[in-house]
C-alpha cells in the first residue's frame, strides 16, 4: 500500500478556478497593439481572446467574462448589450 497518497477533488479546482472569472461591461474602444480597448465605468480594460474574434465587436456595448493574466483579460465569452 502507498502511503502519503491523497486525492485532489476537482470541485475545488473549478471553485478557485471560478473565483478568478471576472465579468466587465462597457464599449470596446478601439484594437492596440496588445489587443483591445474595453471602457468600463471603471476605467479601460486590454482584452484579448484565442475563443472569440472581437473586431466585431469594436464601438459595441458588450458584457465580458474572462480571467486576467497580468493586466490582459483573456476574454472567454461575450454578449452584447
Amino acid at each position: 500500500m502507498l502511503g502519503g497518497c491523497g486525492t485532489v477533488t476537482i470541485t475545488s479546482t473549478q471553485t478557485k478556478l471560478q473565483q478568478n472569472v471576472v465579468t466587465k461591461t462597457g464599449t470596446i474602444q478601439a484594437k492596440s497593439a496588445e489587443g483591445y480597448l474595453l471602457s468600463t465605468s471603471s476605467g479601460i480594460v486590454n482584452l484579448t481572446s484565442d475563443k472569440v474574434n472581437l473586431d466585431s465587436y469594436i464601438k459595441k456595448s458588450v458584457t465580458v467574462t474572462g480571467m486576467f493574466s497580468g493586466d490582459i483579460l483573456y476574454v472567454d465569452k461575450i454578449e452584447a448589450n
